[in-house]
């Protein structure tokens, strides 16, 4: 496999997981909304804050009302990472690799890539279906991800697949995570009541992990919460999950080598093999989730910088 070839599979896999995820956001802020709207601004600003691209959507936008936040990050043309960029992108990168890849994944890529800009033409929206739309990309995605397991070969076109959806998904419930840190911030009074609850549950239900966390856990208490979308061995959404995934998928890609993701990697693993949702707590929350996304995009370097150098010789 070429690296161009592998470069590909690898980012269409991480936009496709990116528009779902950011699907997501806007799925749980408006969960989280809907008790809230007098203060709606407040609100829907913490899904643009965790860009880390506030200052771009200011000087288009101005006031961050819920409007104005659903433009940006589900339609805008001028950002790189909003959901219509991410499956257009998925899509252009799908249509480079249509005579490697299964018919039916390529037929559900090409489709859920067309699925955004036809929804902007129409009137009246926002306030009807976004929600809809938001699930409707999720559901696609996960089919997305049935059909890669069920039809592509286990070589290394489908390890790179995984290594990028498992690096993205890694980060987007540690920014999902991030989104509840914001909410709460403002409102440091709300730890612990009924409306703390129902922010913690908003965020297990973009998880899809709202019931297989009651069959666990029970009630909703924030410590467990964190066990089991952060350390939790077992759930696909979990952090610590999906980096030992995508460690075991470049373990598959390259061998067993001491290259530098793969230290970093193990690194990683190691650590969260050794913390606790308590030590998140005590450390705090928006500094460990900082600390992780840095982490994580230092791996991603790690990534491009070791498969740029030497191209891959052997077949997909």
């Amino acid at each position: 496999m070429l690296s161009r070839v592998a470069d590909s599979i690898y980012w269409m896999s991480r936009y496709l997981e990116r528009a779902a995820n950011t699907a997501r956001f806007l799925e749980v802020s408006y969960h989280m909304n809907l008790d809230d709207e007098g203060e709606a601004s407040e609100q829907w600003a913490p899904l643009v804050e965790i860009t880390g691209d506030m200052k771009k959507f200011e000087a288009r936008y101005g006031d961050a009302s819920r409007e104005n936040v659903m433009h940006f990050l589900m339609f805008n043309p001028e950002y790189p990472n909003s959901v219509a960029n991410c499956l257009k992108a998925a899509r252009l990168n799908a249509r480079g690799l249509r005579e490697i890849l299964p018919p039916d994944l390529f037929k559900e890529i090409n489709a859920l890539g067309k699925l955004v800009p036809e929804a902007t033409r129409e009137k009246a929206f926002f306030h009807q279906r976004v929600f809809e739309l938001c699930r409707q990309i999720k559901r696609t995605d996960m089919l997305i991800s049935g059909v890669v397991s069920e039809t592509m070969e286990r070589g290394k076109g489908y390890y790179f697949w995984r290594l990028g959806e498992y690096l993205e998904r890694a980060d987007k419930t540690s920014r999902l995570l991030h989104v509840k840190y914001f909410h709460l911030l403002p409102k440091i009074s709300d730890i612990g009541t009924p409306m703390d609850d129902i922010h913690w549950s908003a965020l297990l239900l973009s998880l899809d992990a709202r019931e297989v966390y009651h069959r666990t856990y029970g009630l909703i208490t924030q410590e467990n919460v964190i066990d089991m979308i952060v350390f939790d061995r077992g759930f696909p959404r979990a952090i610590y999950f999906c980096m030992q995934s995508a460690l075991d998928s470049l373990h598959r890609i390259t061998g067993d080598t001491d290259d530098v993701p793969h230290e970093q990697l193990k690194h990683l693993c190691k650590t969260f093999s050794e913390l606790t949702a308590k030590d998140v707590i005590d450390t705090g929350i928006n500094e460990f989730v900082d600390d992780l996304q840095l982490s994580l995009n230092g791996v991603n370097n790690a990534i491009f910088e070791l498969f740029n150098t030497a191209p891959l010789s052997t077949g997909a």
